[in-house]
């Protein structure tokens, strides 16, 4: 094991890494070894790491075998970011097979890594062939809740990318490489369909830890219909120069867009606002992408639907504004946890009127509701405190028991600064321009959210197709 210690020391170097942390370490100990790992570990912890030094301390302890790696992920732009970077050690190969290529060295099988969508691994028949030559050690599984999240039919809708669901076929194409299974947030229920779909056998190394990010503080406020008058305070924020840098999501391009333009009008002379949607011209996301990374950037706020999603790494970003419900849980943790990567403390202030409940998941209701009467709500319990409601799904009841460890429990949420009994409590920076609450809306008819609205929140544009940052033929 000393060989094994000294190797990934000389490894990490390659990735600007000074020391690999316990759960990264149990991962590489499980694929050196041809054994199975599904791991939950939070977004900015380091999960690709373990893979990626696969190779190199392989070839550093003198036992490359010339098997191969497979990484089957969904996000275009990350993997072309992480072959690059793989591509850039001596003596390792890493290639990205994308639509439409027909790349003579992957034909060849000259390449260490391999990334490629589901729809090119199992989908064409093609590439499927050619592949399934290839000698494996490990397949990689990233962002694995997308496989009951996007690959299965879900209320009489198709699914949003079926081949998805097909990813276990794999493991029959390589029946001697082990699964490398990794998501940032993934639910109990999630995680069991999973299970399933990848054949998993019960002794499997699992390794989780908590999506709970302590520093980022949780905020809930409802909003009148009108951007208008629920969003004026940020034009006052930007205009005396008082906002802080901050990403605000929006469930829909075209709220996104009436949100920038609704800015862009009151301050034409504004810099230091873009938007990020599907539809956002690729030279321009390339460009708020390396915004987003530098801290010392103009820009100020990225209005922002979930096509900024999962891969993005913003640096000096403490605050995130959602407007409108994340559809489903994970969307809501995986959004929320974009901000305060550094630890450093942050908000997240989630801004909603009655329609945008209409069609959102359960537990996400529960968070957003939470400290409020549900005698006429059925099957909800009613938290006190937004974070254990956010991450109850997450967690046993005895793992959920510990969350109130938070300290001090006035940077938990609202509700648990609302209680708090401290001298020392604060509103963050962003709370305090905030300037509506709950007693300034009261004038406004509190409507009932519910399901069964006839009328619907601009419901024909609230999928902005999730991450379309694709480059292959999904047909």
């Amino acid at each position: 094991m000393a060989d094994l210690k000294v190797a990934v020391k000389n490894c990490l170097k390659y990735f600007n890494v000074v020391t690999i942390k316990p759960e990264q370490q149990r991962i590489l100990d499980a694929i050196l070894t041809y054994k199975d790992c599904m791991a939950v570990l939070p977004t900015g912890f380091g999960k690709s790491l373990p893979y990626q030094l696969l190779i190199p301390v392989k070839k550093e302890l003198g036992q490359n075998d010339g098997k191969k790696v497979i990484i089957c992920s969904p996000l275009i732009a990350l993997m072309k970011d992480q072959c690059e970077r793989l591509s850039q050690i001596s003596g390792v190969r890493a290639v990205y097979l994308g639509g439409g290529c027909r790349d003579p060295a992957v034909e060849r099988g000259e390449f260490d890594y391999l990334f490629a969508a589901p729809e090119m691994l199992v989908g064409d028949q093609h590439w499927r062939s050619v592949c399934q030559k290839f000698q494996v050690s490990t397949i990689v599984i990233d962002e694995f809740h997308t496989i009951a999240t996007w690959g299965e039919d879900e209320g009489g809708k198709k699914a949003f990318r079926k081949w998805f669901s097909y990813i276990g076929e794999m493991r029959s194409l390589y029946p001697e490489a082990s699964v490398l299974a990794l998501s940032a947030t993934c639910t109990q229920k999630i995680s069991s369909r999973v299970k399933k779909i990848l054949n998993f056998s019960t002794n499997i190394i699992e390794i989780c830890v908590s999506p709970n990010k302590e520093n980022i503080k949780i905020v809930v406020q409802k909003i009148p219909n009108s951007i208008e008058m629920a969003l004026g305070w940020i034009i006052e924020g930007l205009h005396d120069g008082t906002f802080p840098r901050t990403l605000i999501y929006c469930m829909s391009i075209k709220d996104s867009s009436n949100i920038y333009m609704y800015i862009k009008n009151e301050l034409p002379e504004c810099t230091c606002i873009d938007m990020f949607h599907s539809e956002t011209d690729d030279k321009k996301k390339s460009k708020i992408m390396e915004a987003l990374k530098d801290p010392s950037s103009e820009l100020k706020i990225v209005v922002a639907t979930s096509a900024l999603g999962m891969g993005v790494d913003l640096v000096g970003f403490y605050n995130v504004i959602l407007y409108g419900c994340p559809k489903s849980i994970v969307d809501l943790v995986q959004e929320i946890g974009r901000v305060g990567r550094d630890g450093q403390c942050s908000t997240a202030l989630l801004l909603h009127n009655s329609y945008h409940m209409i069609g959102v998941e359960k537990e996400v209701k529960e968070v957003y509701k939470a400290g409020k009467s549900t005698s006429n709500t059925t099957n909800t319990i009613n938290y006190s405190c937004r974070r254990v409601a956010m991450l109850a799904p997450f967690h046993k009841a005895t793992e959920l028991s510990q969350l109130k460890e938070v300290e001090p429990v006035h940077s938990c949420c609202d509700l648990c600064y609302s209680i708090c009994q401290c001298v020392s409590c604060s509103q963050t920076r962003i709370e305090k321009l905030f300037h509506f609450t709950l007693d300034d809306l009261s004038a406004e008819e509190e409507e009932e959210e519910t399901d069964e609205y006839t009328e619907s929140y601009e419901s024909s544009d609230n999928e902005d197709i999730d991450n379309l940052l694709l480059d292959i033929n999904l047909d």
